[in-house]
């Protein structure tokens, strides 16, 4: 019974031994664990430090891109006189239409033209026109008879008259809105009212020469009258110009600069008219003035007075 016992230990103790051999194999080997591991947090470590290094270098190079970009525009988008990336504080909303000019513009280059044929073509003549005004009387005789001797030119002349002075006055009353009618139109009106009443003062001067017996009184009065007309075209295309394509200011400078040209020209005509008057007839200053009122003054203004009437529409 007591050999038993022992027979049980000699049996266990090999099994214990065998069991504790099989967990020592079955247990694992933490050390190679470890190493693992560590790799991988070496290998993750140099890995963000590649991609850190990346995408500073990424930030280096934009930053160089931005240096060494020379675009004209970019300099102006961050200018801080330019704010071109803030909220636009207001915007265009009504469609701006640009006037068209450009009729006027042939229209006035036009008459440029007919000035330059009348100088080229006649350029005695055109000369002797503007010397006569500051001639003495006795040289002043001489050229007038040179002058009345060159009718295509006269027609000319008066012609270039005519068609500035109604570019003139159209552009006036389409400026200051006197009218209700397109520039041309009213160019067109301003042409045919000069011509008639021009026509209708050489016709009742020649009848007066005629009905007195003072022909050549009223020639020289007429020869005055349409010479002051000729100057008077010249000296309107400056004015017409600054009228046509100026500004508001400029065409407030124009008007005031042409309006004192006319009147120096009418005392012109005015003193040199009752000169050769007066030398002919016995007349008085006053009366020689209220002749100029009552047949100069008077039918141009009614003229005025029924031409706006009618384009208005209310004659």
């Amino acid at each position: 019974m007591q050999a038993r016992p022992v027979h049980y230990l000699r049996i266990l103790v090999p099994l214990l031994l065998l069991g504790t051999g099989l967990l020592a194999k079955q247990k694992p080997d933490t050390t190679h664990l470890l190493d693992t591991a560590q790799a991988f947090v070496v290998s993750d470590s140099a890995y963000i430090d590649s991609v850190k290094r990346a995408s500073d270098s990424l930030v280096l190079l934009q930053k160089k891109k931005q240096i060494r970009d020379t675009a004209s525009y970019r300099k102006f988008m961050t200018h801080p006189f330019l704010p071109m990336q803030t909220k636009p504080s207001f915007r265009i909303n009504e469609l701006h239409i640009t006037p068209n000019f450009d009729g006027r513009f042939y229209l006035i280059i036009g008459m440029l033209f007919f000035l330059a044929f009348i100088k080229v073509t006649f350029p005695k003549y055109f000369s002797n026109v503007f010397q006569l005004i500051f001639q003495s009387p006795i040289r002043q005789k001489q050229t007038r008879e040179q002058l009345q001797q060159n009718n295509l030119a006269s027609l000319f002349s008066n012609i270039l008259f005519i068609g500035n002075a109604s570019i003139f006055v159209a552009l006036l009353a389409v400026k200051n809105a006197w009218v209700d009618v397109s520039l041309y139109t009213c160019i067109a009106y301003s042409a045919l009212g000069f011509t008639g009443l021009y026509i209708f003062k050489f016709l009742f001067l020649w009848f007066s020469g005629w009905l007195f017996a003072q022909q050549e009184a009223i020639g020289n009065y007429s020869f005055i009258v349409f010479l002051t007309n000729k100057v008077m075209g010249v000296f309107l295309i400056p004015a017409i110009l600054l009228l046509a394509f100026s500004p508001a200011a400029v065409q407030d400078l124009a008007y005031n600069g042409a309006l004192i040209i006319i009147i120096i020209l009418f005392v012109y005509r005015y003193l040199i008219s009752f000169s050769i008057i007066r030398a002919s007839l016995k007349v008085s200053a006053f009366h020689f003035f209220l002749y100029l009122c009552a047949c100069e003054v008077l039918p141009m203004l009614v003229l005025y007075k029924l031409m706006m009437d009618f384009i208005s529409g209310t004659f």
